[in-house]
């Protein structure tokens, strides 16, 4: 549910307000893309006291207080008249997305699951991709009513909505007298029939190695996956801030018929989030992801270079089954290598080096767009850095827990 909200009211539908705020007040791009870029800086720099209040108080309150400043930060939207306040309000909206969201709902779900965590990681995640259907209902309402009224009703709809689930949020299966999975007491060494292979990833029923903040960041795996997932971001960003302005200025679509372009894609992604959870489960992730990743560089040239609906068409296919075959990979990654009972601590370290391409993806193709008059030059940079970047994912090996080196609470570096 908070993810659907995210993605309906905000993550997915942003890009209709770039349309809409560009005509009512002749913004231009750069300046709607700092706005959301601003918030993903907050979001960032936030992450680590975020994943320190989720280890110590758990995701209930966090994602309450998210869920009230979210609320608040979409209100103020709806009153801005001039830059700055634009700005105040997305810095205001950006913390509670940033409470309410990924992190909050990552670190919920990853204790309970260990065999399954990539499957239930991907069905968190399409949450906020169903969020994206609802963008056309969007747009249909900033175009009857106005972005003003929509955003208010947004504001209402969040905190109506939003505060229950938050209140269903739960910690740790222990608390609960429940186990992960549903499966037997964790096996104790002393239990064990035969010894135990070195690494961070445990049998289903057995615990992993827990990592601490420290040691992860001792780690080749931690720097490796938050590259990569950042730039895999760059391009996710990108388009969410900018597919809809694309399709309308440079193409020449309607707002509706751009928005139904987003929601097509939201229906890829979401068959990509079924097809991703079941891959992760069986094969390696790492290959998997690197595979998305080249998938999100040649999905942005096809809509940067390509002719006609049919290349957007192919850009919505191949985007939108990266997209939703790579998202959930990225914490069951994070928590197969490290274990979860620091994984707050550790996600919220490695948001603020993603954070890095979600700020830099919109901020490029808008800047890009401002000075050339078109998006294409900015998403064929964007393209290349992710191709580039892929080969993140290939380094990105578990790390070797210190144990296994002989040290105790060691090094741990791959």
């Amino acid at each position: 549910m908070l993810q659907l909200l995210a993605g309906a009211l905000f993550a997915q539908s942003y890009g209709v307000y770039v349309v809409a705020f560009t005509a009512a007040f002749g913004w231009s791009k750069t300046i709607l893309s700092t706005g959301y870029a601003l918030a993903q800086l907050e979001g960032g720099l936030l992450a680590p006291l975020q994943g320190w209040l989720l280890d110590r108080f758990g995701p209930r309150r966090v994602v309450a207080l998210g869920v009230l400043v979210f609320g608040a930060g979409l209100f103020w939207l709806s009153t801005v008249t001039s830059v700055a306040s634009f700005y105040g309000a997305m810095l205001v909206t950006g913390f509670g997305v940033v409470f309410a969201g990924y992190l909050s709902v990552t670190v919920a779900i990853v204790p309970w699951f260990v065999r399954w965590r990539s499957k239930a990681l991907a069905l968190t995640a399409l949450g906020l991709s169903l969020g994206g259907l609802a963008v056309p209902l969007i747009a249909g309402s900033v175009e009857t009513f106005g972005p003003r009224t929509t955003l208010a009703a947004s504001a209402v709809v969040m905190v109506l909505f939003g505060m229950p689930a938050a209140l269903f949020m739960r910690r740790d299966p222990a608390r609960y007298g429940q186990l992960a999975d549903g499966v037997g007491p964790p096996r104790t060494t002393a239990d064990a029939p035969g010894p135990r292979a070195p690494g961070p990833r445990a049998a289903v029923g057995q615990r992993p190695y827990e990592f601490t903040l420290r040691s992860a960041l001792r780690t080749r795996a931690f720097w490796m996956l938050s590259i990569g997932h950042g730039s895999a971001l760059l391009v996710v960003s990108a388009v969410v801030v900018h597919l809809i302005a694309h399709l309308a200025e440079d193409r020449g679509y309607p707002l509706a018929q751009a928005a139904s372009v987003m929601a097509a894609l939201t229906a890829t992604t979401i068959a990509g989030q079924f097809a991703g959870g079941v891959l992760g489960d069986r094969y390696d992730k790492r290959i998997v992801a690197l595979v998305a990743m080249l998938a999100h560089g040649a999905a942005l040239l096809v809509l940067a270079w390509g002719p006609g609906l049919g290349s957007v068409g192919i850009f919505v296919v191949l985007h939108g089954l990266a997209w939703g075959v790579r998202g959930p990979l990225m914490g069951a990654m994070r928590a197969d290598y490290f274990g979860g009972r620091h994984f707050g601590a550790i996600m919220g370290a490695s948001v603020l080096i993603v954070m890095l391409g979600q700020l830099a993806g919109p901020i490029i193709a808008g800047s890009l767009a401002d000075v050339l008059g078109a998006y294409r030059w900015g998403f064929t940079v964007l393209a290349f850095m992710a191709v580039l970047a892929s080969v993140s994912f290939w380094f990105a090996t578990p790390p070797r827990t210190p144990d296994a080196l002989g040290g105790g609470h060691g090094r741990a570096r791959t």
